[in-house]
């Protein structure tokens, strides 16, 4: 008698067990292509930060530089 209640609560465990594997399976397959779209935004977000816009230059505009190079001062 006491070998088959240690079997149906054997049963029951495993029972609860691969219901919860296969639950979380089935949610982590819905949840994929949502999280696939959402690390792809933040992808091309990414990179739009890292692109330079440069603006054309100014007709008649030129780079003021300095007549000599400056030099460090050591103390």
């Amino acid at each position: 008698m006491t070998m088959s209640t240690e079997l149906e609560i054997a049963l029951v465990l495993g029972t609860a067990l691969l219901w919860m594997a296969v639950t979380l399976t089935i949610l982590s397959a819905i949840d994929r292509p949502e999280r696939k779209a959402r690390r792809q935004e933040r992808r091309d977000i990414r990179t739009e930060k890292r692109r330079i816009e440069y603006r054309p230059a100014v007709a008649g505009s030129r780079v003021h530089r300095h007549p000599r190079p400056r030099r460090l001062h050591l103390h």
